[in-house]
């Protein structure tokens, strides 16, 4: 049993303290002694950091003008107590000063005999240092018998156990899918404490105390890649300090987390076949329509879903992390992500992308708020993937057979975004390009290019000039000659003069709305055009 903080009442039981007097603050007697400090000075707020148990003949209350203020400064800086040697300085406690710190339920002791303050401190600090060796040393026992009992079955059950023995106290691990407790009788409180978490607690990193129907319980978090994966929870009953039961908690929750990333680890070798299910979805070409009810799990077919692609990080010598580590981390990195959000993901690591295919009942995925996923999933995964963490989500499907297409619409986003001519991730959200990229496939949009363009790119050519570059930048800044200027790092004149040749080459009238609406797509279009045979390659290499 670890020991706990050192009150003014326990040390009040030391044979030290033997002729000692208690005058006021009774009922103030459980505060906690941190060290023990002899204090003869006026001005005491630079010497104490709270905490303290003083001790003082009173050669610092001489001045009755400022006795209420000393009193006042140790109490508003939580001191434990003020002990006062009765003698030259003080023959008796002002009343004023016994009011004040009664108030205050602070304890002043005296002492009616001559006392040694050296053996009074050297008693204190001796008690104080050996309780803080014996508790790091149970400490340290306890964290060496949470290791052991991690390793073995039904560990969570144990590590409960074991806490709830050290403590003589309940103990709880809460997860979203699994109840843990001990002992067996706290079915119901388990209950309780897990509504109470799902409606109060919010994403916290420190030790936390709250009262539920009239106890209280000290949690801790345990986490797993900066994601909280289950809360810890002891009832509070006689503690030790908050910190000393900070490093205990802390050491369970290690020792849990443990469990959990074996657990997952084991699930997700498990589920290696997922990376060959939606191998098999892109190349549904190459099967029966009978053999998808051999394949997919059942809720493929009543679920709808998106396609999220991610391209896999490179290393500086150019070839991707394919290792299997990083491969189960980055699989328990997102597995639990998606399933908090009440998604079925099925996950496929490939030699140059992850994908993921996250199924949901067709009410919710429509009502899913997808731009706060997609900054989550990009503070999640920006270590993991290109910058600024590049993925696609495709739209949504109803049946199975269309996750080709859905791989082909994330794919797209990839490349719109690598590009940098889109900074969204949905492919509901990619606005013009919904016409463009199926026309980049054929010899049309080549040639819409060349009808609105190819007197422009001619003159380029002949004269090294960039007026398709200005047309563009002067059409995005809405025909802003101030900021069209500013972009291209050019004077305004130059620009005046370069809008003076678009008008001759395009027509004076190229910026009413219809022309205009002609010429943006088709300068859309050029930026994509020279990467659309890359394009139509990769996606055919990628299914195979």
């Amino acid at each position: 049993m670890v020991l706990g903080e050192l009150t003014v009442k326990e040390a009040l039981k030391r044979n030290t303290f033997q002729h000692a007097k208690v005058l006021t603050g009774v009922n103030g007697l459980n505060r906690v002694i941190k060290w023990c400090h002899i204090l003869e000075v006026k001005d005491i707020d630079l010497f104490i950091n709270g905490g303290e148990l003083i001790l003082t003949t009173g050669i610092g209350l001489l001045n009755s003008s400022n006795q209420s203020n000393y009193v006042e400064t140790l109490i508003n800086k939580h001191t434990a107590g003020l002990c006062i040697e009765l003698g030259s300085f003080f023959q008796d406690i002002p009343s004023n000063l016994l009011s004040l710190a009664e108030k205050k339920n602070y304890p002043i002791i005296i002492f009616e005999k001559t006392v040694r303050f050296i053996d009074i401190t050297q008693d204190i600090h001796s008690l104080l240092i050996n309780r803080h060796h014996q508790n790091m040393l149970d400490l340290d026992r306890l964290s060496q018998n949470l290791n052991k009992l991690s390793l073995q079955p039904n560990g969570i059950l144990k590590i409960l156990q074991e806490l709830s023995l050290y403590f003589q106290s309940p103990c709880f691990f809460i997860t979203n899918n699994e109840k843990y407790y001990y002992p067996t009788n706290q079915g119901e409180t388990e209950r309780t404490i897990r509504e109470y978490i799902h409606n109060h607690l919010n994403d916290t990193k420190e030790l936390t105390t709250f009262p539920l129907n009239n106890k209280s319980y000290c949690l801790n978090t345990v986490r797993l890649f900066e994601q909280i994966w289950g809360y810890l929870l002891i009832e509070n009953k006689q503690f030790p300090s908050t910190e000393l039961t900070a490093l205990m908690l802390d050491r369970a929750s290690i020792a849990l987390s443990h469990i959990l990333l074996r657990n997952r680890t084991i699930e997700e070798r498990k589920q290696s076949d997922e990376a060959e299910l939606i191998h098999s979805l892109l190349n549904l070409d190459t099967l029966e329509s009978n053999q998808l009810k051999n394949i997919l799990p059942m809720y493929c077919f009543s679920h709808s879903f998106r396609l999220i692609c991610w391209p896999l990080l490179e290393e500086e010598h150019g070839s991707t992390r394919k290792g299997d580590e990083f491969k189960l981390y980055l699989l328990t990195l997102l597995r639990p992500f998606f399933k908090k959000l009440g998604f079925h993901p099925v996950i496929s690591y490939r030699h140059q992308e992850l994908i993921v295919l996250i199924y949901m009942n067709p009410p919710k995925i429509e009502k899913i708020n997808w731009q706060q996923i997609t900054e989550k999933l990009t503070v999640l995964t920006e270590d993991y993937f290109p910058a600024q963490s590049i993925f696609g989500i495709s739209s949504i499907h109803q049946e199975p057979i269309k996750a080709k297409t859905a791989y082909e619409e994330a794919k797209q986003i990839i490349l719109l975004k690598q590009k940098k001519l889109i900074d969204c991730h949905n492919y509901e959200q990619i606005g013009i390009y919904h016409l463009i990229l199926p026309l980049l496939k054929t010899k049309i949009m080549k040639e819409y290019i060349h009808i609105h363009l190819g007197k422009v790119m001619e003159y380029d050519r002949l004269n090294r000039s960039e007026l398709l570059k200005t047309l563009a930048i002067y059409l995005d800044c809405n025909g802003n000659k101030k900021e069209a200027s500013e972009r291209l790092f050019i004077v305004r004149q130059t620009l005046y003069h370069r809008i003076d040749k678009l008008e001759g080459i395009l027509g004076g009238n190229f910026m009413d709305s219809s022309n205009r609406l002609a010429i943006e797509v088709a300068i859309k279009a050029f930026y994509l055009e020279e990467e659309a045979i890359h394009f139509k390659e990769q996606i055919i290499a990628d299914v195979k």
